[in-house]
């Protein structure tokens, strides 16, 4: 999980903007876009209610409400618990405190309401038919849901795939039959009692009437045990074929930035069904919470948050999904939109959203700590002191521009971008092979110097057989072996989507299912590797290649389902099913990277989201690699902008990186201001990260003039340049260098350690650097430069900046003092490197 920003302070004057690093767990509330509302008085102008007209059919039918105060500048505050309800003519419906309306007498009329003194225009129409029957109790449409409501059907409880107390059922009611014959016919039909319903274990149980492992989970007067009762009453039978499927599921409110100081918001869940019916299903649906540390939901429906913050709610009533994106600002008196007003589109995207919560971006950085961060972000170096000294003199209104312009013309940005997805497609020695490993990486960082689109780059890849070293992109099924394995991979790094669950069973917090895991993964079903002159360290070990691989293609590709046991077709997510072999002469591979990258929405979100993140610290959708429902893009309309950028732009990386560093969003500085100071998601300000492992010791060496000599490797090679592991360079492991094991960019660390302090205080490749007779310290010294020379040029290589008046003095005093001014100015260095200005990107 990411760290918490470091803490930034900054004294007025002062560039050095660290100060201290802490680290904090992440917190995982989703954020939603909508328009600001205008920022006026508190005056309650009206009042309006959801449904506006309710239709009762039956004896047990109930339908709840949703009360909303507008204030006079438009932002909506929920007054469910606090209206008060006038039924005409009187006693047609009940409506309980909490807004959920039942029937009484058979009828039509209207009810009126008022919150807090207001009084709404409009009324709201209600109907009441039926009385003399009940809907008849549904297994699939009461009884299921009722069980994944109560969470019975959970992981942790009966939905394990063991079970519990000898008793399971299929992980959130996924096989509804599985779960009718666990009921009525396991264990001799002991769980239901067809002659006594009331002593039906199904409802004592989960009542409490007896003693259950997992507690109560609903009372013996509620409605979810009425409906058992209902539903064991009536036969206890499944109405598989005859119950129709849920076609929509509605929520309201879907995306709402609430009043300033609103804590909470009722939902109304809505059904559409195949017969073309609908129904209020807001108790009987199932509520996940983005982050249920900071808020919770009621049964019926009401989500409570604890203290200001943003949330996303992901609804399931049987197949149907939905997803309310819920923001509660904080209360700000006088809050004043400070922000400037630009024309790029990213920051067209960003305002809107931050003034709807009433947060000040922070103000751009200085030219000093824009420079420094363009280099990092864009080519993982730093700028020499040269091109501090240029940069700073220029005077032109478009020095930035054009700053960035030549930072991505620069051939160190093809390294540092292949690096990036060197990791992401596992480009390590053991599978690779120390040769395959550099041809792979070669190809990478031609791909990107050649500004090769990134849908032909991946196509490529993805269709990539014959030998690895001559056709280096078919080196991905080297690392990728299992047909399961691919199909992950491919869904991970190609659609940011993780499908991993559905392995074993359908996804329990997403639309995939196994059928759709297994029909991708069949598209790599008949991959054939030939092994050539593998000479393993391990002869046991089938996964060590160090010679030449051959991938081709063999026989008709196909999975077996082994739930089902039916063989699948090569299926993309969320094609047909059962279409057999695709187009392209039989080569399913060819289908797939077609589908996968022309005109393929999620594959263009996916890839700009990940652009986004390398350049700012924090996906438009966090993390990177986990697009769902649930887990929404903190600014919709923001993912929207890059992602139509990077297609007009033909998809290449160049000029949607430039386009991304030239937005005033990017620019912004590191110092939060009181509004902003909690903001994780909504780029309010810079993040503040630790300089990836390879940046770091690149930069080491690049301010000492020492290059790092790496084994195998030749001695003008930095480590970002670096194809492979590099597992026997222990200041990159220390730094969060990762193995290259799993297709996640989770993997490169980010934490900070104790280890990395002592790498930086008193480790070997620090101290043989400092020592080294030919470094920075040593030329300068050699050529007799002014020593307050030698001071500017130390701190302009190393923060990009010259040193100020007290960090001047302080240093110069040091040294002048100093019996070995040698040895004082590797102190002076030595500290350089350690201040947290050298160590993080801010």
């Amino acid at each position: 999980m990411r760290s918490h920003p470091p803490t930034v302070n900054r004294r007025p004057g002062d560039p050095r903007i660290i100060s201290s690093v802490f680290l904090f767990a992440a917190l995982a509330l989703v954020p939603l876009s909508l328009p600001p509302p205008a920022l006026g008085g508190s005056e309650r102008s009206s009042i309006e209610v959801m449904p506006p007209d309710v239709v009762l059919s039956g004896r047990d039918a109930r339908q709840q409400l949703a009360v909303t105060i507008l204030d006079a500048d438009g932002s909506p505050r929920d007054a469910t618990r606090a209206a008060r309800f006038q039924v005409d003519p009187p006693g047609l419906v009940t409506i309980s405190p909490d807004g959920l309306v039942r029937p009484r007498r058979a009828g039509s009329g209207r009810i009126r309401f008022s919150a807090d003194g207001v009084m709404a225009e409009k009324s709201v129409s209600v109907a009441v038919i039926g009385l003399d029957r009940s809907r008849p109790a549904s297994f699939r449409d009461d009884i299921v849901p009722l069980l994944s409501k109560a969470g019975c059907n959970m992981g942790a409880c009966h939905g394990n795939l063991s079970g519990k107390g000898g008793f399971r059922l299929s992980l959130r009611g996924d096989d509804p039959g599985f779960d009718f014959l666990a009921l009525t016919r396991d264990q001799l039909g002991r769980r239901v009692d067809v002659v006594q319903p009331e002593r039906s274990l199904i409802v004592e149980k989960p009542a409490g009437l007896v003693a259950h492992e997992g507690g109560r989970r609903f009372g013996r007067d509620s409605i979810e045990c009425a409906a058992l009762l209902r539903w064991i009453q009536a036969g206890a039978r499944d109405d598989g074929p005859a119950s129709p499927r849920v076609t929509e599921l509605k929520v309201f409110p879907a995306d709402r930035v609430t009043a300033p100081g609103q804590l909470a918001q009722q939902l109304v869940v809505t059904a559409r069904f195949a017969d073309g019916t609908t129904r209020d299903v807001t108790r009987q649906a199932s509520y996940d919470l983005s982050d249920p540390t900071r808020c919770e939901v009621s049964v019926d429906g009401r989500i409570q948050i604890r203290g200001p913050g943003e949330v996303a709610v992901a609804v399931r009533y049987r197949d149907g999904r939905a997803t309310s994106r819920l923001a509660f600002p904080a209360d700000r008196p006088g809050f004043v939109w400070r922000g400037v007003e630009s024309s790029h589109p990213v920051d067209r995207a960003v305002d809107p959203k931050l003034r709807a919560l009433r947060i000040n971006p922070s103000p751009g950085c200085d030219d000093r700590v824009f420079l420094r961060r363009a280099y990092l972000d864009a080519i993982g170096r730093l700028p020499e002191p040269g091109e501090v000294r240029a940069f700073l003199a220029d005077r032109s209104p478009d020095r930035r521009a054009h700053l960035v312009d030549r930072l991505v013309d620069r051939p160190e940005f093809a390294d540092f971008w292949a690096l990036k997805w060197a990791d992401l497609l596992r480009n390590e020695e053991k599978t690779m092979g120390a040769k395959g490993a550099w041809i792979f990486h070669r190809w990478l960082r031609d791909q990107f110097a050649r500004d090769v689109p990134l849908d032909a780059m991946v196509r490529r890849i993805v269709t990539g057989v014959g030998s690895t070293w001559q056709n280096p992109p078919s080196s991905f099924y080297r690392t990728n072996r299992e047909p399961t394995t691919a199909a992950e991979s491919v869904a991970q790094v190609f659609l940011g989507i993780r499908i991993q669950c559905a392995r074993c069973h359908n996804h329990p917090f997403d639309v995939w299912t196994q059928d759709d895991y297994y029909g991708l993964a069949a598209f790599f079903s008949n991959i054939v590797r030939k092994d050539l002159d593998a000479a393993r360290k391990d002869a046991l070990d089938r996964h060590e290649i160090n010679g030449d691989e051959i991938v081709y293609l063999d026989g008709q590709p196909g999975m077996i389902q082994p739930r089902t046991g039916a063989r699948l077709a090569p299926t993309v997510l969320h094609g047909r099913r059962g279409g057999g072999m695709p187009a392209h002469g039989g080569n399913a591979l060819v289908a797939l990277g077609d589908w996968l990258t022309r005109d393929n929405r999620q594959f263009d979100r996916n890839l700009a989201n990940r652009v986004w993140y390398h350049l700012t610290g924090r996906g438009i959708v966090d993390p990177v690699d986990d697009f769902r429902d649930s887990n929404p893009p903190s600014n919709p309309e923001l993912l929207d902008a890059v992602t139509e950028h990077f297609v007009a732009h033909g998809r290449r990386l160049r000029p949607t990186v430039a386009w991304i560093m030239k937005s005033r969003v990017y620019q912004a500085g590191a110092t939060p201001n009181p509004t902003n100071r909690d903001d994780e998601a909504n780029f309010s300000h810079a993040t503040v990260r630790l300089l990836p492992a390879e940046v770091l010791l690149d930069a080491v060496c690049q301010v000492l003039e020492v290059p790092e000599r790496f084994r195998r490797a030749p001695g003008t090679l930095r480590a970002g340049q670096l194809p492979g592991v590099a597992s026997d360079v222990p200041f990159l492991k220390t730094f969060g260098k990762p193995e290259r094991l799993l297709t996640c960019e989770c993997e490169r660390s980010e934490a900070i350690t104790l280890a990395q302090a002592f790498q930086m205080i008193n480790g070997p490749t620090i101290r043989r650097k400092l020592d080294h007779d030919s470094n920075r310290i040593g030329r300068l010294m050699a050529a007799k430069v002014d020593e307050a020379a030698i001071l500017d040029e130390l701190y302009l290589a190393a923060l990009s900046r010259e040193p100020h008046e007290a960090e001047r003095a302080g240093a110069l005093a040091y040294v002048r003092r100093s019996t070995d001014r040698r040895a004082a100015w590797e102190d002076v260095t030595w500290a350089l490197l350690n201040s947290k200005e050298f160590l993080l990107r801010h």
